[in-house]
């Protein structure tokens, strides 16, 4: 399988030690380069490339501005990114959502930016072990506090709040439960009081962030591979 790359970089040299990293390489080939970011567009199009190969040092730099500037750099992209990096500079939870494998230049190596190359690929995304193991902690806390929220209701309240979510008024509700259009009514008003919601689209939104949360192991839609 071979993999094609776009470099963008400022500086040639930059340039030209990345194409050189690679030629040793059969199955990574790049198909084109760039001094200019703004030229990710017409370089997609041109050479239809698998994935961007970045030197992150002529980005700005500022409070947000990085983070900002990486998720337009995805959106000109729309392939993955290998975002190569100032020294001390690290991946975040930020650009592991928007799916950008990062590596330090001065400790990158021809293997390592090859073997991250072939991973992303094939539909992984590399990233430090310490980062995976935040994010699994991050989402089991989510799922701790939504148990907690849930441990609130009585189990009827529960089997209420779920077809509430799924939009069902109350008469489908006591239809489906075999109970009064009073009694649902209740649960309803006991549903908001108790979770401190205010109406029942609030109850839909609720459930749907629950459904939305990632699991561990999966960032985007990718697989996540934990590296040293």
């Amino acid at each position: 399988m071979h993999t094609k790359a776009a470099v963008i970089a400022a500086e040639a040299l930059v340039r030209d030690g990345i194409r050189s990293m690679l030629s040793a390489d059969r199955t990574v080939n790049v198909v084109g380069e760039s001094a200019n970011f703004a030229d990710m567009p017409q370089l997609r199009r041109r050479v239809n490339p698998d994935l961007f190969i970045i030197d992150a040092s002529g980005l700005p730099v500022g409070r947000g501005v990085h983070a900002r500037r990486i998720r337009s750099l995805v959106a000109m992209a729309e392939r993955p990114l290998v975002l190569l990096a100032d020294d001390g500079v690290q991946s975040d939870m930020e650009l592991i959502r928007l799916g950008v494998c990062v590596l330090e230049r001065s400790r990158m190596s021809a293997a390592e930016l090859v073997s991250s190359i072939r991973l992303l690929a094939t539909g992984y995304l590399p990233v430090e072990r310490r980062l995976v193991q935040q994010l699994a902690h991050r989402v089991l806390e989510e799922r701790v506090d939504e148990a907690a929220h849930m441990r609130l209701l009585t189990p009827r309240e529960r089997e209420v709040f779920h077809l509430l979510a799924r939009g069902m008024s109350n008469t489908e509700i006591a239809t489906s439960l075999t109970l009064a259009n009073s009694t649902v009514k209740s649960h309803v008003q006991q549903i908001l009081k108790r979770l401190g919601l205010s109406s029942r689209l609030e109850v839909v939104m609720l459930a749907h962030r629950s459904v939305r949360r990632p699991v561990p192991g999966t960032v985007l839609g990718q697989r996540v591979r934990a590296t040293a």
